[in-house]
C-alpha cells in the first residue's frame, strides 16, 4: 500500500512538473522575471537651502560605493590577469587599505562566483574620479565588472547655526525646512531597470533611465547669516553665564515679518559632565510657554481699547501688594514700599503686576467676557499658521468658566500666567504695533530656484490689517518707549542709555510652573521690543529660562542679547547713517569688475555675458586665478595637486566647499565673502588632514 502510494505521488509530481515547463512556461517566466528584473526608483539630487545672500545652508553632497561582478559575462580575463597587480595597488593607494587585502577580496569573489563584492563604502567624489582611471576599471562596468554606486549625503556647512529651523533630511521624523519644503527640496524620482544579482542587491541593466530624476529644487531663506551668527554667539554667552536651561533668539523684518536669525539652545551635559549649548529643539516655534511681563502689552491694549481707562489715568498700586481672593500679589520692589500712585503708562514701563491686575479688574471685573473677547481680537488667540510644522497652539480662555477658570483668573491673565505664547507668537504681537497695527505672518522662505533661476516667489503675508484702534496703538507704542528712556524709570533703561539708536519694548519675568505648581528659585526671563522705536525696523524676542546664577530678571539676562543684536544692525546698515553725496572711487581709480578665484568655465561664462575683455592664460585648466587691471582680466592657471590640500584663498564659499568636501575633508568656517586663509597649507597631503577650518572676508 505504501508503495503504490508513493507511485501516485510521483507521477503527481512527474505530471505537475511538465505542467510548469510546458503548459505554464510563459507565466512562470514572467514571474521569476518579477525577482530577477524590476523597475527600481531612483532618488534625485537633493536641492540646497541657502541663505538670504546664497551661502549653503544644506547641501547635499554624492559619495560613491564601489563593488564588483565577478559573474560580467564581458569580462576580458586576460586582461584582468595582466593588470591586476596594478589595480590592487591603485586601490591600495585610493581607498587605504593594503594591495594583499585587494587581491584577497579579488580571488574570494571569483572563487565564489560572487556578483557583489564590496570594495568601498561613501567614497567621497575626488577618489571615485581617481578610481575610474585605473587600468582595468577604465574599461567600464561591463568590461571590467566594477560597479559604482552613487549616494548622497547631507551636510549643513554652518553646522550650528539655525540648526533646528535649517532642519534634519532624514527617512522619517524630518524638522523645520527640511521638512515643509520637502517636495520642493526632493525633486521627481527616477525610473531604471534593474536586474538582482546575488546577496539581495540590485544593479542596473544599463545605464539609461526609463525616466531620468529631476534635481530638486533650492530653497532661498530669509536667514542672514551674519546677524544669525552674532545672535547665536549672543545668546550662548548669556546661558553659559547664567547655566540656564534654554534660550531662544528671534530678529524679525518688521514690516515683511522675513525671519533674519533665530537661535534655539538647549543645555546639555557630556559623558564626562561637561556643559554645552546645542540646536536640540525649536522652543521659539514650538514651546508655548506662559509669557509673564511681555503678555501686559495684550491685557492693558485690551483695556484702552474698552474705553474705560486711558494712558494718563492714575492707578493706586500702594504699598506694592494686593489681595484678590485671598492670594497675594506682589510688585518687585514691594520690599521698598511699592510705587503708590502711578498712571497706566507708568504701570508698563515699570512693570508693575498690582497695577496691570487692577487696570484690568477696573475694565472688566463686571464683564470678564468682554476681555476675552478683547484678546481674541487683537488675534492672540490662534496660532499664526507659520509654513513649518510644529507649532505651539496658545491657551488663551475663550469663555469665562472654561477649564481652570477661577475667581483670580482674569488678575492672573493681566499679568501673563493662566495663558500660554510660543515665543514667535509673542514676538508677532509686538512686530504688529511697531507695523501700525498690521499682523504679519513670520515667513522664513523667500523663494524656490533651478540652477539659480526663480521658480516661485513668497513674499509678506499679512494675517490681520488692524489689531486694534489708531489711539490705542499710539498709546501702546508711547507705552513701550518710556520702558526704554535712557535714565527713565522704565525696567530697561539701563540697557540701552548708551545706544545711539531708540528702542521700544517690554521685559519680562515669569516663574516656571511645574507638576501644577511653581518652583521657588526656578524664572524665566524675556525682553521684547523693536528699533529704532521712532521708524521701526526690526523686532526682536529674547527667552532665557531657568537660570541657576540667582539672576533672573528680563532686563539683566535677556535684554542684553536684543542690544548685542542692534548694535550690529546699527553699526552695519547704511539705511542708519547719512550717506555722502559723493562718488565712492575716483574716475581715475575705476577699474573691471573682479571676480573671485574659482571655475574657469563659470568666470569666463560671466565675463562674456557681462561683454568684459579678458586674456585666458589658463591653457583650458579646470581652476583659475583672476587677476583685473583697469583694460582687462588675466585668467591663469591654478593647479590643484591630487591628493594633496587646495590652495583655496581668494576663492567663494561654492567652489572651496566643492573642492574639499569632494576630497573627504571637513570644513568649518567662519565670515561671509571670499576665503582670505585656511588653517591647513596648500600642499598638506589628505592623509595629513580630515578637517579644514576657512576664514572669509
Amino acid at each position: 500500500m505504501i508503495f503504490v502510494l508513493f507511485c501516485f505521488i510521483s507521477l503527481g509530481i512527474f505530471a505537475r512538473i511538465l505542467a510548469i515547463q510546458f503548459v505554464e512556461h510563459n507565466h512562470w517566466i514572467n514571474k521569476g522575471a518579477e525577482y530577477s528584473e524590476s523597475v527600481k526608483t531612483i532618488e534625485p539630487s537633493r536641492g540646497q537651502i541657502l541663505a538670504k545672500d546664497g551661502s549653503l545652508l544644506a547641501i547635499s553632497v554624492p559619495v560613491y560605493n564601489l563593488s564588483w561582478d565577478s559573474q560580467c559575462e564581458a569580462i576580458d580575463w586576460d586582461s584582468y590577469n595582466l593588470y591586476k597587480d596594478e589595480l590592487c595597488e591603485e586601490l591600495s593607494k585610493i581607498l587605504g587599505k593594503s594591495a594583499d587585502h585587494y587581491s584577497e577580496l579579488l580571488n574570494k569573489a571569483r572563487l565564489a562566483e560572487s556578483r557583489y563584492q564590496l570594495f568601498g563604502r561613501n567614497i567621497p567624489y575626488t577618489k571615485y574620479k581617481d578610481l575610474k582611471n585605473i587600468p582595468f576599471i577604465n574599461r567600464g562596468r561591463y568590461k571590467s565588472g566594477f560597479v559604482f554606486e552613487r549616494n548622497e549625503v547631507r551636510n549643513k556647512p554652518f553646522e550650528p547655526l539655525a540648526g533646528r529651523t535649517i532642519g534634519i533630511d532624514r527617512d522619517s521624523h524630518r524638522v523645520g525646512i527640511e521638512l515643509a519644503w520637502n517636495k520642493e527640496l526632493g525633486g521627481v524620482e527616477g525610473k531604471q531597470l534593474q536586474h538582482r544579482i546575488s546577496g539581495g542587491e540590485w544593479l542596473p541593466v544599463t545605464d539609461d533611465f526609463i525616466s531620468e530624476p529631476q534635481q530638486g529644487l533650492d530653497v532661498v531663506t530669509t536667514i542672514d547669516m551674519h546677524l544669525q551668527d552674532v545672535a547665536t554667539s549672543s545668546l550662548k554667552r548669556q546661558l553659559k553665564k547664567h547655566d540656564a536651561g534654554w534660550g531662544i533668539v528671534v530678529l524679525m523684518e518688521v514690516e515683511t515679518g522675513y525671519v533674519r536669525a533665530i537661535s534655539n539652545l538647549t543645555r546639555s551635559e557630556s559623558s564626562n559632565g561637561d556643559v554645552y549649548y546645542s540646536e536640540s529643539y525649536n522652543h521659539a516655534l514650538g514651546s508655548a510657554v506662559e509669557p509673564g511681563s511681555t503678555f501686559k502689552l495684550a491685557s492693558l491694549m485690551t483695556c484702552l481699547e474698552s474705553g474705560k481707562i486711558q494712558l494718563t489715568d492714575s492707578i493706586d498700586t500702594g504699598n506694592g501688594i494686593v489681595e484678590f481672593h485671598k492670594r497675594k500679589m506682589r510688585d518687585s520692589n514691594w520690599d521698598k514700599g511699592g510705587h503708590g500712585k502711578i498712571s497706566l503708562e507708568q504701570v508698563f514701563s515699570m512693570s508693575s503686576n498690582v497695577g496691570s491686575a487692577l487696570a484690568v479688574k477696573q475694565c472688566f471685573s463686571l464683564e470678564p467676557q468682554k476681555f476675552l473677547d478683547g484678546l481674541q481680537k487683537i488675534g492672540i488667540t490662534q496660532p499664526l499658521g507659520i509654513n513649518l510644522v510644529g507649532e505651539g497652539d496658545p491657551k488663551v480662555y475663550s469663555t469665562v468658566g472654561e477649564g481652570a477658570w477661577s475667581g483670580i483668573s482674569l488678575t492672573q491673565m493681566a499679568i501673563g500666567y493662566e495663558v500660554t505664547q510660543t515665543p514667535l507668537q509673542t514676538l508677532a504681537l509686538y512686530s504688529a504695533v511697531a507695523n501700525n497695527g498690521k499682523l504679519m505672518r513670520p515667513v522664513f522662505v523667500t523663494q524656490t530656484q533651478r540652477k539659480g533661476e526663480v521658480v516661485d516667489e513668497f513674499g509678506p503675508e499679512l494675517i490681520n490689517d488692524r489689531i486694534c484702534s489708531a489711539s490705542t496703538l499710539k498709546a501702546c507704542k508711547k507705552m513701550m518707549e518710556s520702558a526704554c528712556v535712557p535714565g527713565g524709570e522704565g525696567t530697561a533703561a539701563n540697557i540701552f542709555n548708551k545706544s545711539p539708536y531708540t528702542v521700544a519694548g517690554k521685559t519680562g519675568t515669569c516663574k516656571i510652573a511645574h507638576n501644577g505648581s511653581y518652583e521657588d528659585g526656578r524664572y524665566r526671563a524675556s525682553f521684547t521690543g523693536y528699533f529704532p522705536a521712532e521708524d521701526p525696523k526690526f523686532s526682536c524676542i529674547v527667552v532665557v529660562s531657568d537660570t541657576k546664577s540667582g539672576s533672573y530678571y528680563g532686563s539683566t539676562i535677556a535684554a542684553p542679547v536684543f542690544r548685542d543684536l542692534a548694535d550690529l544692525i546699527y553699526a552695519t546698515d547704511p539705511g542708519f547713517h547719512e550717506i555722502l553725496e559723493e562718488p565712492l572711487l575716483a574716475d581715475n581709480n575705476r577699474h573691471l569688475p573682479t571676480a573671485n578665484n574659482g571655475e574657469r568655465s563659470e568666470v569666463v561664462y560671466l565675463y562674456e555675458t557681462l561683454g568684459v575683455p579678458y586674456v585666458d592664460r589658463s591653457g583650458g585648466s579646470d581652476w583659475v586665478r583672476v587677476s583685473t587691471s583697469q583694460d582687462t582680466v588675466n585668467l591663469s592657471k591654478r593647479e590643484i595637486i591630487d591628493k594633496t590640500m587646495p590652495n583655496v584663498k581668494g576663492m567663494g564659499l561654492k567652489d572651496a566647499l566643492y573642492l574639499l568636501e569632494n576630497a573627504g575633508i571637513r570644513v568649518y568656517y567662519e565670515g561671509t565673502g571670499v576665503v582670505k586663509s585656511q588653517s591647513v597649507n596648500p600642499g598638506t597631503p589628505f592623509t595629513q588632514a580630515s578637517t579644514i577650518k576657512l576664514i572669509l572676508s
